[in-house]
């Protein structure tokens, strides 16, 4: 702040048009009146400036003061003061019993009492000023100057914010807030022209803020805000922040102070052109520590920050920060992770640099576990290609265990992709990734995919799954695979290879993959599945012969069916005989309503016989609401008929209970798998 060094030249041009002087009275009883309709300097005017002094004898005076609009800057501080006190001249100039009263002020009206005090002796002087208001709070001032007119200057008050914050626009009109603010702060120049140094204490107590959806509130916050600066071509100094207690929330995220302080430490500087922060330090205990640097053109124009040097605790940096931007129903929501994560990040504003060095790491979901995660990297904005590293020792998905991965994948603005071809060992066999790639912008954001899996190990899989024991092995094509917005969807037909058949998948999607309650699904189709090792696999008795058929509307809510519509049939195939034990005999006796083959007699007969022949055995099931309606390969008298026989002795199997709850069905199944062959009498 600079103005002219001698005050009297910005009053003088306007004396010969705007300045009146007159005495009145005799003896002591005088006044004096002084008035100026406009006085400024380089940044401030103030107009209608009125002065009287009502002289009582020698030393003793009334003065009153009156003052019109004052403006600093583009910033007006009121629209009419007016002061008034008794002048003692005995000893300098002091003002007793001082009052100030302030209207039009962005602050309302202020009202303060005081007192004023000014002395000069041998070239040098003092000023001490002292108010207090119900609104205004508490003002101490002292200043000094000395011969060679350098000068110096202390203050001290105390505000109460309730009104002081809406004024100053530090927040919305329509917010509420309180605290108490007790402030210190002390400045010096040359001359009385020109402020080169200042300091400043700051310290509030029990501030509060609130926002009338209750999204944005504070309560009960200490902090203290410390500083200093001086003038050298621009201002500089430095400033720091503490925050010892009290929560903070500003939807979605919610901040407490720690037991130790959280401290904010950084050098400022004020140039025409912009201001900043710079070389600054946060230290949050129990979290971690960064430093940073904000800069902000003075005439307008987008802000620049930048973190470098981030060292965090995975844990706490997850729960605070990341963890309340996630949806509450993502499967990441409910992550617990550990590892120490360094990176740095830049934007302006948004965000344009990120690089990250992450060592020991874990991450643990209900679908999806990672440990022993190590991952570096780099990504830039204005760069056409960085490259990244991710590796880790163990991971389970859905219970099944990944051998150890390392990836490297180039990264560009908009995503990534791999660098090379990924295998991924699970189960005896290998997920081979041809292509994995990624998009974070626009509308098809996402990942995508393309490989096959060799040698995937059924008796592993199916005991991961708790599932019957199958034997064999699982060869797949996976077509491409794109994931966007939670939802897992393919382009093209998934094929695997399993007892001697092919499966293929068709339309299949998986909405809410790594969520609580995962969606998929499908239409399914069989061809050339053996049933021999199918349902030896399961104990259901010995049954030989080829199946076809089709799962079509597949839907699994959590990976257990809500809808289909199912039919499976054997085929005649050369070379494949057409066989079933009498065991089976029993199972899809039982799995069709029934309690096993009735009669004695008939019993002990076929018991007689290892394997009967069969011409077409089938069953069809739609699933819909919990209840499945079964059907056959035809009908026969009401009923539908299960197994047709053929040769001697004939053995045909027909269902009449067509419908029945899904629960039921599965009761039967597993009944069916765990007892052999019953001989009792009756259905």
């Amino acid at each position: 702040m600079r103005l002219p060094t001698n005050p009297w030249s910005w009053v003088k041009p306007f004396l010969p048009c705007c300045l009146g002087l007159f005495l009145a009275g005799s003896a002591w009883a005088q006044t004096l009146e002084i008035s100026a309709a406009r006085v400024q300097g380089p940044s401030w005017q103030a107009r209608h400036l009125q002065v009287q002094l009502h002289t009582r004898s020698s030393s003793a005076a009334i003065l009153q003061i009156q003052a019109g609009t004052l403006q600093w800057g583009k910033q007006r501080l009121w629209q009419k003061t007016q002061g008034r006190c008794n002048l003692q001249t005995r000893h300098g100039w002091s003002c007793s019993d001082l009052h100030l009263a302030v209207s039009g002020s962005p602050w309302g009206a202020l009202q303060s009492d005081g007192r004023f005090q000014a002395l000069r002796a041998d070239g040098s002087g003092s000023l001490q000023l002292h108010l207090e208001g119900a609104k205004f709070g508490h003002l101490a001032l002292l200043a000094q100057s000395g011969v060679t007119g350098r000068w110096q200057m202390q203050a001290q008050g105390d505000l109460a914010l309730k009104g002081w914050v809406p004024a100053l626009h530090l927040l919305p009109a329509t917010w509420q807030s309180g605290g108490e603010l007790h402030w210190q702060a002390a400045s010096g120049g040359k001359s009385w022209s020109q402020v080169n140094r200042m300091h400043f204490v700051a310290q509030l107590q029990k501030g509060e803020f609130s926002s009338p959806d209750g999204l944005q509130a504070a309560q009960n916050v200490a902090a203290a805000l410390t500083g200093n600066g001086y003038w050298q071509q621009h201002w500089q100094g430095q400033l720091q922040l503490r925050w010892t207690k009290g929560g903070v929330l500003w939807s979605p995220w919610y901040w407490a102070a720690p037991m130790r302080p959280v401290v904010l430490h950084s050098d400022w500087q004020q140039t025409a052109k912009q201001w900043r922060l710079a070389q600054g330090r946060i230290d949050w205990p129990e979290l971690g520590t960064a430093r940073f640097a904000v800069s902000q053109p003075v005439q307008g124009g987008s802000l620049s920050w930048r973190l470098r040097e981030v060292d965090v605790g995975l844990e706490p940096f997850f729960a605070t920060w990341i963890d309340p931007l996630l949806p509450a129903t993502s499967f990441a929501a409910q992550a617990q992770l550990a590892g120490r994560l360094r990176f740095s990040v830049a934007g302006d504003p948004v965000l344009h640099m990120l690089r990250w060095d992450l060592q020991n790491g874990s991450f643990s979901t209900a679908p999806l576990s990672l440990q022993g995660v190590t991952s570096h990297g780099a990504w830039d904005e204005e760069s056409p290609v960085e490259s990244a590293a991710f590796h880790w020792q163990r991971a389970t998905l859905y219970h099944i265990p990944l051998g150890p991965v390392a990836v490297r994948v180039a990264l560009h603005p908009g995503g990534f992709a791999l660098q090379q071809p990924l295998d991924i060992h699970l189960l005896g066999g290998v997920l081979h990734f041809q292509q994995l790639s990624g998009h974070w912008r626009g509308a098809h954001s996402g990942f995508a995919m393309r490989g096959d899996l060799h040698g995937l190990r059924m008796r592993a899989l199916t005991r991961i799954m708790h599932w019957p024991p199958f034997t064999g092995t699982i060869q797949a094509s996976i077509p491409e695979l794109t994931y966007h917005a939670g939802t897992i969807r393919t382009s093209g037909e998934l094929s695997a290879g399993i007892f001697g058949g092919k499966v293929r998948v068709r339309d299949l999607q998986v909405q809410h993959f790594l969520g609580v309650m995962p969606l998929l699904q499908a239409n399914v189709s069989v061809q050339g599945l053996r049933l021999k090792p199918l349902t030896e696999a399961f104990h259901f008795g010995y049954i030989s012969g080829v199946l076809d058929g089709n799962l079509r509307h597949l839907y699994l809510l959590n990976w257990s069916p809500e809808a289909f519509q199912a039919h499976f049939a054997t085929v005649k195939t050369p070379g494949v005989p057409q066989k079933i034990s009498y065991q089976a005999v029993q199972s899809i006796t039982k799995l069709g309503g029934g309690n096993g083959i009735s009669g004695f007699f008939q019993g002990m007969f076929l018991r007689l016989f290892k394997t009967f022949r069969y011409r077409q055995l089938g069953m069809g099931i739609n699933l819909a609401n919990g209840i499945a309606e079964l059907s056959g390969v035809g009908a026969e008298n009401g009923g539908f008929v299960i197994l047709k026989g053929q040769g001697l002795p004939r053995v045909d199997i027909v269902g009449y209970n067509r419908r029945v709850s899904w629960d039921e069905l599965l009761a039967r199944l597993k009944t069916a798998m765990a007892t052999g062959p019953q001989m009792h009498t009756g259905e």
